[in-house]
């Protein structure tokens, strides 16, 4: 066996490793790189791989720092099949489609500005004809930890990492070993989806280190937080602001709010969901209640539930989306993106950020260089269009709600799965170090930090 890591090693995003085995070339991931200033850069630098040498993809979940650079790998050769989870299917065709309509859009305008300099502008990485030929490859599995064959010895198996739906950790099994790769793993005890469940021993290990240098709040706690925010900003007339991925974190901040709502602890206030891909996405999470917790699919057998319920309103288009900045404050303001390098968030943080009878709720991991991360990190002026921001609204950061698990989490699964060689990916230099000291300390395990574009042979 041999593995190539092509990104999230070193870094958080830009999930994608080469495993070649039983003379396959299979890939674990096929993800964006973001939030760094050179992240487009990073996304349009050539494989380190002949994209039509891939005999598989093996997808660990539907979010684009892990599968938005599939449609570029199939406009470079693939055509082999990309398995996954069937929810993780569902949701990556919405995903993709919305990637692909945002870069056309966006490559069009920097066309034109070019034009008026005399330059030529970089396309986009791939259009929708990229993604309809892309969802076309998806081969979903039909349940967590069915065996499936791949070709010749090399089988998988998907078991729930309970990070999002239909997430996966991948196991490989060969004729001479299995290999383990965490994808993502779930916080556990939140709204929703299933705790992740036990993985197997593996051989070799490639785990998540996203969280390895922290331990969460508790949800109980980020529940109490979430409160204190809107009974401190609803009642001033402010806006609560919640910058929120399209993707699972929408979703369970709307099961709060709605258990708020129903035990009568939510103030009166308007709920707003400005993200068309969170409706769509919202709408996937529906038909796939048989992958909730026993919890979820108890709320969501009766009416009205978390996403239907009477303060809450679906914003479609951008007219509507505009309208909310012109009324009065007093609302509460979902929209995308969770890290706020764009969407529909950024407008509505140049509209509220200067007010401090409003407010801002982080409920996910803001990366390095995202006008998510300077907020949270005290900035007292933020740029935003061109133009200069003061932030006066609070900021609260609500840790409980991450999908991710933290040192303690990741600790225990590590003990349960490593029984050889272990590998630290998906992290920041500073907390891989962090993680690595604690799986000694901790474990007695020693781990290797992968770096990009490494390549081990075992």
């Amino acid at each position: 066996m041999k593995i190539t890591f092509c990104g999230a090693a070193g870094m958080v995003t830009g999930s994608c490793h080469l495993v070649e085995v039983e003379g396959l070339r299979v890939l674990l991931d096929c993800g964006f790189f973001q939030g760094a200033r050179e992240a487009d850069q990073m996304n349009r630098a050539p494989f380190p791989f002949d994209a039509a040498s891939i005999d598989f993809v093996v997808l660990s979940h539907a979010h684009l720092d892990h599968a938005g650079l599939l449609p570029r790998l199939v406009r470079e050769g693939f055509s082999g099949p990309i398995v996954s989870t069937r929810p993780t299917a569902e949701i990556a065709r919405l995903m993709l489609a919305d990637s692909a309509h945002l870069q056309v859009e966006d490559a069009a305008y920097r066309a034109r500005k070019a034009r008026r300099r005399g330059e030529t502008a970089q396309p986009p990485l791939y259009n929708m004809d990229d993604v309809l030929r892309c969802v076309e490859l998806f081969r979903p599995v039909e349940a967590y930890g069915r065996e499936t064959s791949l070709r010749g010895k090399l089988s998988c198996v998907l078991h729930d990492a309970g990070h999002i739906l239909g997430s996966a950790c991948v196991e490989l099994r060969t004729s001479s070993g299995n290999l383990l790769f965490s994808g993502d793993l779930g916080n556990r005890h939140r709204p929703i989806v299933r705790d992740p469940s036990a993985p197997p021993r593996a051989d070799v290990v490639l785990v998540e280190s996203t969280y390895g240098n922290r331990r969460h709040r508790t949800m109980e706690e980020s529940v109490v937080e979430l409160e204190e925010a809107l009974r401190t900003v609803i009642p001033a007339g402010g806006n609560l602001l919640i910058p929120s991925f399209a993707l699972e974190r929408t979703q369970e901040v709307l099961y709060e709010l709605f258990i708020l709502w129903k035990s009568r602890r939510l103030p009166r206030c308007a709920i707003y969901v400005d993200s068309p891909l969170a409706t769509s996405t919202t709408r996937v999470f529906e038909r796939f209640a048989d992958y909730f917790d026993d919890e979820g699919r108890r709320v969501f057998s009766v009416s009205p539930n978390p996403f239907e319920f009477p303060p809450l309103t679906y914003v479609e288009t951008m007219e509507e989306s505009k309208r909310l900045n012109a009324q009065p404050g007093g609302s509460v303001i979902l929209a995308g993106s969770g890290m706020c390098n764009g969407g529909r968030i950024v407008h509505h943080l140049r509209h509220n950020l200067w007010n401090a009878a409003s407010g801002v709720v982080f409920v996910g991991y803001q990366g390095v260089g995202t006008l998510g991360r300077m907020l949270v990190d005290g900035a007292l002026s933020v740029r935003i269009f061109g133009e200069d921001v003061s932030v006066r609204a609070r900021i609260w950061t609500v840790g409980g709600f991450s999908s991710h698990a933290d040192q303690a989490g990741l600790l225990d699964w590590v003990r349960q799965a490593a029984r050889g060689r272990l590998f630290l990916v998906h992290g920041e230099p500073d907390t891989l170090k962090a993680f690595a000291g604690a799986l000694r300390t901790e474990l007695g395990v020693e781990p290797e930090i992968a770096a990009r574009g490494d390549t081990v042979a075992l």
